[in-house]
């Protein structure tokens, strides 16, 4: 007999899941790396990290609107690494400060270098 309490996963709702960690990626990424960006400090490595965020998740929202999974599967790639670049140039000072800056990117960017656009 079927346990009354016991509830399934709601599969329809993993859509919208997606598009809600693209949103509060892009938001992210627009609260801590627009305004570093737009400084133009182009002789410091910290502009290319920023512009290479800006990109990244504005094409990790474009792969989201298209059949093929490649263009999210490569922005989820470059948005897992770049954060694991920011740890390994900061690792002993700055880790416990702004690991959480670090750790949100990553996670949500391995998720979709893992299931693409499903």
């Amino acid at each position: 007999m079927l346990n009354p309490f016991c509830m399934k996963p709601f599969k329809s709702g993993t859509i919208i899941a997606a598009w809600l960690l693209r949103i509060t990626l892009a938001w992210f990424i627009y609260k801590n790396y627009f305004q570093p960006f737009t400084g133009f400090a182009w002789k410091t490595f910290n502009f290319y990290i920023d512009a290479a965020y800006l990109l990244f998740g504005a094409l990790l929202l474009a792969g989201g609107l298209m059949q093929k999974a490649t263009l999210t599967v490569v922005s989820g790639l470059a948005l897992f690494v770049l954060p694991i670049i920011q740890l390994i140039r900061s690792f002993p000072e700055d880790i416990g400060n702004s690991l959480l800056l670090y750790l949100i990117p990553m996670a949500v960017g391995f998720y979709f270098f893992s299931a693409g656009n499903n």
